[in-house]
């Protein structure tokens, strides 16, 4: 053992720098949001009674809102929760444990490609402290527990173990459902690559194939039957009407209809341009160096997916690699099947570009920036070679400033802030009342209502309605026994009620309690009629 650690020691450190990054402050921040709370909660309602919210016994794609989440977080989640409890912490552990071993196996596939253990070294400390990666390790984000499966299936499939790969690629598709584009075309090109190989060794490769088809069925069949294709009707390509609006608007500009015109301006034309325009999205600077994703939930204030610093990095590390006979010829086909088929799931829906969905874009990325940061400095004293190394330690001192200090100041509205506070303030007086209204104003609120008071599972279950989907496919819950979830509006409010308000929600009365996410920031108000 002792020598084990002598011989890993700076791996072990960057391991550790990891965990601290991620671990620190995880049970209070961010705030839960209302996806964490849906598969936190689910887990919690199996652990009690074997169903889920819904009353569904073992489900593999959970209703939730109406979008049918994959099934695979909820059950990495239920001996956490068995364990520690219903508690932000426990349903975040999961993904925060594998997103260590995505960079324990990143470092691994590195020395593969380079045989250079300083490259390596270098690859899994870009990883750790990585602003993309390391945002959606804090949090029971399905995409990042989908990407570790990824890479470490990556990695058995390089070194030849296949049953290994076949299972955690498997695996990847019960968590996510960008995976079940991305894992299959990944598989698809690693066959491609290594195609002499398995010609010459078909047996090797046949048995574990088929074990992945039969592990396959169950989570397809689940998808097709339990409204999988409606979530993706929701958030597809196609959910964008502006394709279709502008076909319509390009046609009405020549008042005719003649059949030139309708091919020049037909709508699956400018749907495939809209395609184009989401897919390249993802690798524009600005995304990934200067603004970030649109969803505020996504990403942290005044910075891009990644350190601005990193981009000469990239561009050298781009131009070494793939120029440069010191690579095989299958480790660069490799990176750059990751890099192309990385956005696609993401690009197929309106929401693009999309941080969260495209998520895997930061493994070769980042390869890519360690291999360029290596040869910059390979040659530079060890003076000058602080320089870059200063910088980056800027660069995250930066990031973790903005991330814990700024960022739920500047965008609370996304995070939920205040729930844990107000719910059990509800509890305490639900009795005193005949009704209470509480604003719907933030999202899903039913479901932080249940995670933090630990609603029973059976009572739930029992009463359980959700309202008919909105134009992108999700449902709510608008009443849990005397509790009524929607728009604030006073004149249909009865006497003896207690009322939980948004700040936007203007009241006729004073409130008769304020909870605040800063001094001065009230998430919610509360008044009693």
């Amino acid at each position: 053992m002792p020598t084990l650690i002598k011989n890993n020691f700076w791996l072990l450190l960057i391991i550790f720098l990891a965990a601290v990054l991620r671990f620190y402050n995880i049970g209070n921040y961010p705030t839960l949001n209302p996806d964490e709370a849906a598969l936190g909660y689910n887990a919690y309602s199996l652990i009690q009674t074997g169903k889920d919210e819904h009353g569904a016994s073992w489900p593999l794609h959970f209703k939730s809102f109406g979008d049918f989440k994959p099934g695979g977080y909820v059950y990495l989640a239920i001996p956490f929760i068995a364990t520690f409890g219903l508690t932000p912490l426990a349903v975040r552990l999961p993904n925060l444990l594998l997103s260590l071993l995505t960079i324990l196996y990143f470092y691994k596939i590195a020395f593969l490609f380079t045989k250079s253990r300083q490259i390596s070294l270098i690859s899994a400390l870009f990883l750790a402290i990585n602003p993309w990666h390391l945002h959606f390790s804090r949090g029971a984000w399905e995409s990042s527990s989908a990407l570790a499966f990824l890479v470490i299936g990556s990695y058995y499939f390089l070194v030849r173990r296949y049953f290994l790969f076949v299972l955690t690629f498997v695996a990847s598709l019960y968590l996510y459902h960008s995976a079940r584009i991305v894992a299959p075309l990944l598989a698809l090109s690693y066959l491609f690559i290594h195609k002499s190989y398995f010609i010459n060794h078909k047996s090797k490769l046949i048995f574990p194939i088929l074990i992945g088809i039969l592990l396959t069925f169950p989570v397809l069949f689940s998808f097709l039957k339990n409204g999988g294709t409606t979530r993706f009707g929701g958030v597809g390509l196609t959910a964008d009407t502006g394709p279709l609006s502008r076909s319509e608007e390009l046609l009405n500009h020549h008042m005719s209809t003649a059949l030139p015109l309708r091919i020049l301006h037909n709508r699956r034309v400018l749907y495939l341009m809209s395609w184009g325009q989401k897919y390249f999205s993802h690798f524009d600077l600005n995304f990934l160096f200067i603004n970030g994703d649109e969803v505020p939930r996504s990403k942290v204030p005044d910075m891009g997916q990644l350190y601005l610093l990193q981009l000469p990095f990239l561009l050298y590390g781009i131009y070494i690699f793939f120029q440069s006979k010191i690579y095989h010829l299958k480790s660069k086909i490799f990176v750059l099947s990751w890099l192309l088929i990385s956005p696609l799931a993401s690009s197929f829906t309106f929401q693009a570009p999309s941080a969260l969905r495209a998520l895997p874009l930061v493994i070769p990325l980042t390869f890519l920036s360690a291999l360029g940061f290596y040869w910059f400095t390979y040659h530079l004293s060890r003076t000058l070679y602080l320089v870059p190394c200063t910088l980056y330690l800027v660069s995250c001192l930066f990031y973790l400033d903005s991330y814990h200090n700024h960022y739920q100041k500047r965008y609370p509205f996304a995070w939920n802030y205040g729930f844990s506070q107000v719910i059990p303030y509800l509890n305490s007086q639900k009795d005193n009342y005949q009704n209470i209204y509480f604003t719907n104003k933030y999202d899903q609120p039913y479901i932080l209502y249940l995670f933090f008071s630990k609603y029973p599972p059976q009572k739930i279950q029992s009463q359980i309605k959700l309202t008919p989907p909105d134009k992108f496919g999700f449902s709510t819950v608008s009443q849990i026994d005397n509790i009524y979830f929607g728009k604030i509006e006073w004149d249909k409010i009865s006497t003896n009620s207690l009322i939980i308000s948004s700040p936007d929600e203007k009241a006729p009365i004073p409130p008769i309690k304020t909870i605040e996410v800063q001094p001065n920031k009230a998430v919610f108000n509360i008044y009693q009629k």
